[in-house]
């Protein structure tokens, strides 16, 4: 390189990285070739929104890395804010130009009206709200090469990170062109960055509250745009579903539960999203939100446990013979590492010591459902969803996983949903497929507020089609198990009601009540605890224990016990309903 006077610039043409440098060590200096290249981005970009199929020129690519690099860490706000639109318009298809004088057209109006709005006149991003939701792209932004567009991403997110962008100004954007683009590694970018970004804004205790409940108002109304309304059309727009609308509703809950699974948002706000979603017409979305609903709490604690272990396991590895040397330092290191293990394990013993094991299991076991604003209202909805048939019901699997969901809803809130105990009866016969699991949801939906008439129904149905002659010795033991359970759950239904109340109820005509004799019931299952097959026995016996204890006037002098005749005596038996 030919060199000239001193203090005279050298006139060369310079690497996109070397003048990346420069521009960061001498801004000002560069800044004539800094907007350079960038009125070259602009023709390039402006060449693309005509032509958007065109075959770009190799460096465009590096050329949009260079602005977005430059302008965020060497320039002021409007150099990277002239940077992002250029790009965002490059992404939604639209001319820069253009765009460019509809605003200013728009300033230009709005500023006729601005001495009576003031300071609030101008919009801001930072008190960005969402007012709609189009999961849509117009042609030429389909069109654009795939190189092009990923790298106007990369660019983008690159200029958040460093903070010269607001959050909200990039998450509609990107969730339409993860809704609409069919890329799996653009895809999964923006989903990790989303996500990120929201850790991010919320890490070390600092929680940005208006961030917060903007973004979660964008995904509830993606989510919301799936669920049928009143007028019963999907999102109010008369028609199915599109493909962009369900993939945007699908990723938007996973990020809602991901972001709840990392404690990062654990507000009635976020579960309020989910909730939303478990009235998606979408099956797949609804599965997510259930799912969710029943075992995120396990998740955590894993996750927790994982932590834990992770770390136990990183102060236990010592290596005393990392250094075939022994110095001062070195031998320093090695006893602080020492030191560190040996307070670890007392804090672990001490720990394992002091749990209070009482405190544990009064604490609520599903804190997500415990969140839910409207949990009735949740649970007729769901019960009249996997009611219907026809084209618009749930498959098999998918009605098993929503009883899943809704009977836990309606055990751990105490529900009163009279119309799921005749439904669950219907999938209670011998023949069944995954009978059992319905006999555990059944299980799991009773609770001490329900009626003895829904319970009898169930004790009935259970007793008719498993605890018979014809039946297996397993088949018994399931049968004998799941009514020991039922009536644990609701011990009311083992007291007898009064026949004048019986007679009352009959007088009102049209009763369809089912009404079974307790104690003959009670003791028909008592006798099996002398059955052939081990299994009936055990179970029979368990039955009679648990009798006994609750309410031993059912059984026979001879079944009851010693604790069990003293109880008989002293009159003890469950509360009438």
């Amino acid at each position: 390189m030919a060199t000239t006077g001193a203090g005279v610039r050298p006139d060369v043409t310079l690497k996109l990285s070397q003048l990346q440098n420069l521009c960061k060590r001498d801004p000002q200096g560069h800044r004539s070739d800094y907007d350079a290249q960038i009125r070259r981005l602009q023709s390039e970009c402006h060449i693309l929104s005509l032509s958007p199929s065109a075959k770009p020129p190799p460096q465009l690519s590096e050329l949009i890395q260079f602005a977005a690099a430059v302008s965020s860490s060497s320039y002021d706000t409007k150099a990277s804010d002239m940077v992002s639109n250029l790009l965002v318009c490059l992404l939604l298809g639209k001319s820069y130009d253009a765009a460019t004088e509809e605003e200013s057209h728009q300033n230009a109006s709005d500023g006729d009206r601005g001495n009576k709005k003031g300071k609030h006149g101008n919009k801001s991003f930072d008190n960005f709200t969402f007012t709609s939701v189009v999961m849509s792209l117009p042609t030429s932004a389909l069109n654009l090469h795939r190189d092009v567009r990923k790298s106007c991403v990369s660019a983008l997110i690159l200029m958040r990170n460093k903070g010269k962008l607001p959050p909200l100004k990039l998450l509609e954007l990107f969730f339409r062109i993860m809704a609409v683009i069919a890329d799996k590694g653009l895809r999964e970018q923006v989903y990790k960055h989303i996500v990120n970004d929201v850790r991010n804004i919320n890490k070390k205790g600092k929680r940005h509250e208006a961030v917060n409940r903007n973004v979660q108002s964008f995904l509830h109304k993606v989510v919301g745009s799936t669920v049928r309304n009143k007028k019963n059309n999907p999102g109010g727009t008369g028609g199915e579903v599109d493909d962009a609308t369900q993939f945007a509703a699908k990723k938007a809950v996973d990020m809602t539960a991901e972001l709840y699974r990392r404690r990062v948002w654990t507000d009635v706000r976020t579960v309020a999203v989910l909730a939303s979603g478990v009235e998606s017409t979408v099956p797949n979305v609804a599965a997510v939100c259930m799912r969710f609903f029943l075992g995120v709490e396990e998740k955590m604690a894993n996750d927790e446990e994982r932590q834990e272990n992770d770390e136990w396991n990183s102060v236990q590895q010592i290596d005393f013979h990392v250094h075939s040397r022994k110095t001062k330092k070195r031998s320093n290191k090695i006893g602080k590492k020492v030191k560190t293990k040996v307070k670890e394990q007392k804090k672990r013993e001490s720990e394992l010591d002091t749990t209070d094991y009482g405190v544990e299991l009064s604490r609520k076991l599903y804190p997500a459902i415990e969140l839910l604003r409207d949990p009735q209202g949740l649970a007729e909805s769901v019960l009249k969803r996997i009611q219907k048939t026809g084209a618009n019901a749930f498959r098999f699997e998918y009605k098993l996983l929503a009883l899943n969901f809704l009977t836990r809803l309606v055990g751990n809130h105490e529900l009163m949903l009279l119309s799921l105990y005749p439904f669950l009866r219907r999938y209670m016969g011998g023949h069944q497929r995954d009978v059992t699991q319905i006999l555990t949801y059944t299980v799991q939906s009773c609770h001490e507020q329900v009626p003895p008439e829904e319970v009898h129904g169930l004790l009935k149905t259970i007793a008719h089609n498993f605890i018979t002659e014809r039946c297996s010795g397993e088949q018994i033991a399931v049968g004998i198990n799941a009514c020991r359970a039922i009536c644990a759950r609701v011990p009311s239904s083992l007291v007898a009601e009064d026949s004048k109340a019986l007679d009352d109820d009959d007088c009102g005509g049209g009763s369809t009540s089912i009404t079974i004799d307790v104690e003959a019931f009670a003791r028909d299952l008592a006798g099996y605890a002398k059955h052939r097959d081990r299994s009936v026995a055990v179970a029979g016996r368990s039955w009679t224990n648990f009798v006994r204890e609750v309410y031993s006037s059912l059984l026979q002098g001879k079944d009851r016990g010693k604790t069990g005749a003293a109880l008989h005596r002293a009159g003890e038996k469950p509360l009438q309903y």
